[in-house]
């Protein structure tokens, strides 16, 4: 089940969520400084409202037999795409479909919204979620380095997934 997060103690689940799940999927990719930092600038509580309440972001949390096993955070974009900009599960909740569900959804989302592609970045390293992302449609459309301040850089492929209206 996927709902979307609409309330402040959904927002905090996020947050909540997004500690662990970003320390174990990226320590070994980048430090863990770089991880503390980026979860802080990206996925603290105060971060993700920010994001809802200022920058049109919508989050959504997935869940599996009434557990949370993990969310998404997306940004229509005026140029008729949807940012993907976040989309994370629970190690424990991998490999069970959700990730393939989640893009289903957004799937939909873009044709109901008259969005014409989901595009995402990823880390250069994260050969896990690049495999994902292949699985279900999406391709490697070119490369970026982004400086996110205090020394620290994201160097990561953009896929983008196509979609039919």
């Amino acid at each position: 089940m996927i709902r979307k997060a609409d309330n402040d103690n959904d927002l905090r689940k996020i947050a909540e969520m997004a500690e662990p799940i970003w320390h174990e999927v990226f320590t070994g990719m980048i430090t863990s400084e770089q991880v503390s930092y980026m979860v802080d600038k990206f996925q603290s509580y105060h971060a993700v409202k920010d994001q809802v309440n200022n920058h049109g972001y919508r989050y959504f949390i997935v869940s599996e037999n009434d557990s949370d096993a993990g969310y998404c955070g997306v940004q229509p974009c005026g140029d008729g795409s949807l940012y993907l900009s976040k989309i994370y599960l629970k190690k424990e909740y991998r490999g069970h479909g959700l990730f393939a569900e989640m893009t289903a959804f957004l799937t939909e989302m873009c044709r109901s919204e008259g969005l014409s592609s989901i595009w995402l970045t990823v880390n250069k390293h994260n050969a896990r979620a690049i495999a994902a992302y292949e699985k279900n449609g999406y391709r490697n459309i070119r490369s970026q380095t982004t400086d996110i301040g205090r020394g620290f850089v994201m160097d990561d492929y953009v896929f983008e997934l196509r979609v039919d209206n």
